[in-house]
């Protein structure tokens, strides 16, 4: 055993114990599974390992730990409560079912209370019909830093406080499924590529007595990224969603919903935030933007404050008449602002002077410049992290980050044409719209690489054309 795998092994038991508080028995045992170990119950050295995981831990108790050692492990797993299952890494240590799950018999792991499950990847099925990676049903557990692929739910979590943290699924139809839960799901990558009815994360209730949250997940999706059903109170945070299908946050029927600070970014979807039945949906500070259909739309009484929604078909769309709350945002830039009513003066349409959002010009960043309208223009009643008020946007707000505002110079102008016109050579671009912005000066030389200093100006303007000879 390399001293790297027990380092590992170290650091997520102790992961384990700093994030869930578990009380583990006084006589719990610590046991390992190995392709290479002799099998010789019960299992408490590295040589004597179990070959199988299932065989290790049939003869466990509350508080027991398993390690288990690189390798191929072709075998369904059923828990007993209060286990500690932890992998040598998602990359090499795999539970593979592909041949085993059945329509009947659909679990890779059958989690139970108050356990832990660390370092595995989980291949779960052929059949995108079926199969579930990981299904949790209990009162508290700890899922983190797993890899799932070919299944058609990776985790499932069921009438639980499970915390699933930093995962990571591809080859999926749904990410985390999250049944009659107050769940904690929180820094995992989700990645649905191919299957348009695919959903990043889902939520569903009986009742509306369960609030799980959802924080700070990317997901990439071509389905739906997250999607609220029936009953359940959740809180969306601060979560990434990439879209190239169909809806970034879903909502049906239950009496509220709350979604601060997330970036929904759009290279082709039908609905940004679309709320089809959360009576009292509060939606603050995020940031929806790109080729969308309708960025948001919204009911009678629902909430919308502090978010910017630019370059979409449509802006804001009030889906049936009624009363609401729609104040502080910025909307901008879209084909239509606004649809099915008008706004209240608190509202903006500027330009939002992120730091960029071009996705040509690097890495997109929606932090705000220097002298962005947004800063401090969001509702007076909330506040940022720093105590001023809240600004505009996916970082304002007691969910959003307190950082160095750059001053960046304006843009280039775009769009730059040539035309001759009575004798003149006309230059003529596009308007820059920050506003922070002044004026332009005109340079001119013989070569087509500038050196740029002042005795090569030949003028200033305010206007988006100039005339030279």
């Amino acid at each position: 055993m390399s001293n790297h795998n027990k380092k590992y092994y170290q650091t997520l038991f102790f992961l384990f114990v700093l994030l869930t508080a578990y009380s583990l028995q006084l006589n719990a045992t610590v046991r390992y599974v190995s392709k290479t170990g002799l099998s010789i119950p019960p299992y408490t050295t590295w040589e004597t390992a179990a070959d199988s995981i299932q065989k290790c831990i049939n003869i466990c108790v509350f508080g027991d730990t398993i390690y288990v050692a690189n390798g191929v492990y072709q075998e369904q797993v059923v828990m007993i409560p209060g286990l500690s299952l932890i992998g040598a890494g998602m990359d090499s240590c795999v539970i593979d079912t592909r041949q085993l799950i059945t329509m009947q018999n659909y679990k890779t792991i059958d989690m139970k209370d108050s356990c832990l499950i660390s370092g595995f990847y989980i291949r779960s099925t052929n059949n995108f019909a079926y199969g579930y990676g990981i299904s949790a049903i209990g009162q508290t557990g700890l899922i983190i830093q797993n890899k799932f692929s070919e299944a058609n739910i990776g985790i499932e979590l069921r009438n639980s406080n499970i915390i699933v943290y930093k995962n990571y699924f591809f080859n999926i139809r749904g990410g985390v499924f999250v049944w009659n839960s107050n769940s904690i799901v929180r820094k995992n990558e989700i990645y649905i590529l191919t299957d348009q009815a695919g959903v990043g994360i889902y939520t569903d209730a009986l009742t509306n007595n369960y609030s799980p949250l959802v924080d700070s997940n990317n997901i990439l999706t071509v389905g739906i990224g997250i999607r609220k059903s029936l009953g359940s109170r959740p809180k969306i945070i601060n979560n990434l969603i990439w879209l190239h299908g169909s809806t970034g946050i879903k909502f049906t029927v239950s009496d509220s919903a709350y979604v601060f600070n997330n970036l929904v970014y759009a290279e082709s979807a039908a609905q940004g935030i679309y709320n089809q039945g959360a009576q009292y949906l509060q939606v603050y500070n995020n940031y929806i933007t790109g080729n969308i259909g309708d960025a948001v739309s919204i009911l009678p009484g629902n909430v919308v404050k502090n978010n910017v929604v630019t370059k979409a078909n449509n802006g804001i769309k009030l889906l049936v008449g009624g009363s609401f709350t729609l104040q502080n945002n910025n909307v901008w830039d879209n084909s239509t602002n606004y649809i099915g009513f008008a706004p209240d003066t608190t509202n903006l349409s500027v330009d939002p002077m992120i730091v960029n959002d071009d996705t040509t010009q690097g890495d997109l960043d929606f932090h705000l410049q220097k002298y962005s309208p947004l800063i401090d223009a969001g509702d007076p009643n909330i506040l940022d992290r720093d105590g001023s008020r809240s600004d505009i946007g996916l970082y304002g707000g007691p969910y959003g980050w307190t950082y160095t505002y750059q001053d960046l110079a304006p843009r280039p102008p775009h769009n730059v044409t040539a035309t001759i016109e009575g004798g003149l050579v006309k230059l003529t671009w596009n308007k820059n719209t920050e506003a922070d912005f002044s004026h332009y000066r005109v340079y001119r030389d013989t070569v087509s690489i500038l050196i740029y200093d002042s005795t090569k100006i030949i003028g200033e303007t305010v206007d988006t054309f100039y005339y030279d000879n």
